[in-house]
């Protein structure tokens, strides 16, 4: 936990002191839309602080009892990281403090596209071995604590989504 708050305040620092980034909450040019910094999002707030250390403790445990192997989450995490910044880069994207404009990535952008990959890839190998091998029982201590994050992360995307935060860019016409 100790290690994903570090993660978390290290990107939000980094974001903060950007200065090359509009300011918070300023509208995007051509749009209504508000320029959002990495706590205007839900899933940044209270899902990365409070439900992805209950997934990396999980992954922890797996790799610690060798039931799998660290490559395979690193693997995972690359491709869904490179995804998700190519994804980000995107005309369509929305501007943020990760993605301030359509090409281009900051700093903390950087960190989060390595953040986002490394929770992917810690999610994607516990859920193979709750369901496909079995080698992260239902009736463990760790196997609990990690679903603990399903009720906690579900409803901050379902809250990014229906705030708008997650809504792709929409200029106005003639701008």
């Amino acid at each position: 936990m100790v290690a994903n708050t570090l993660a978390m305040g290290a990107i939000y620092v980094v974001a903060q002191l950007d200065k090359s980034l509009p300011p918070w909450n300023s509208k995007i040019p051509g749009t209504e839309q508000k320029f959002l910094a990495p706590w205007g999002f839900w899933t940044m707030t209270y899902g990365d602080l409070l439900a992805i250390p209950l997934v990396f403790n999980a992954f922890s445990h797996l790799v610690v009892a060798d039931i799998t192997n660290l490559w395979l989450g690193l693997i995972i995490g690359d491709i869904s990281g490179i995804g998700f910044t190519v994804m980000c880069l995107g005309k369509r994207h929305k501007p943020d403090y990760g993605f301030p404009q359509a090409g281009k990535v900051s700093v903390a952008g950087l960190m989060h596209s390595v953040y986002f990959g490394a929770g992917f890839g810690a999610v994607a190998v516990c859920l193979w071995h709750l369901f496909v091998t079995g080698n992260l029982p239902w009736l463990s201590v760790v196997t609990w604590v990690a679903l603990v994050a399903i009720p906690l992360y579900v409803p901050c995307v379902v809250l990014d989504f229906t705030s708008g935060n997650f809504d792709p860019l929409e200029q106005e016409e003639g701008k």
